[in-house]
């Protein structure tokens, strides 16, 4: 986990990437260029608003508080995580939700050396009763779990832990 908040809290500003969702061979697919002639250009309000609603968590028997979610319509479990900067979902999330293009890719430096990165916009995120569109995120490869959920996101909510119970809420 250590080495997920290295990558996140060095990654630069990212810029909004346009987004396209297209149907290949009767999956659905988003790419940040036209993936052919059903090509769906996706328009979001840039402040990705976020619907209103709460959220209770309990801390898990690893201290770690988690939420389902959707990326794209696809189950996930993220793992709320205050000390990131980003949120981030692991390369089996993107592949399965139809995320098959980077907008940009690089590499950061971890205390484990460095990874590769690739940078998308998820068209739809989900968490609890949240909603949030067009949100930029990082794709990290070998991640083991299937998201985190970073202060991207968090820093817009009420967020209030008390007894091994966190409380997530519109301010």
């Amino acid at each position: 986990m250590k080495r997920i908040l290295c990558v996140l809290l060095l990654l630069p500003g990212i810029s909004w990437a346009t987004t396209y969702k297209c149907v290949d061979h009767g999956h659905v697919v988003y790419s940040t260029s036209p993936c052919g002639d059903n090509a769906q250009l996706l328009r979001y309000n840039d402040d990705q608003a976020i619907s209103q609603g709460t959220l209770t968590l309990h801390m898990d028997i690893n201290h770690n508080y988690r939420s389902p979610g959707t990326v794209n319509g696809y189950s996930v479990t993220f793992v709320v995580d205050t000390g990131a900067s980003n949120t981030a979902i692991s390369q089996r999330v993107a592949e399965a939700s139809g995320i098959h293009s980077c907008a940009s890719t690089g590499y950061a430096s971890t205390a484990n050396g460095l990874i590769s990165k690739c940078v998308v916009t998820v068209p739809e995120l989900t968490f609890g009763d949240f909603h949030i569109k067009n949100l930029v995120v990082t794709v990290l490869p070998n991640m083991n779990i299937d998201g985190l959920l970073g202060m991207d996101v968090l820093h817009r909510m009420k967020i209030q832990q008390q007894d091994g119970v966190m409380y997530i809420s519109n301010q």
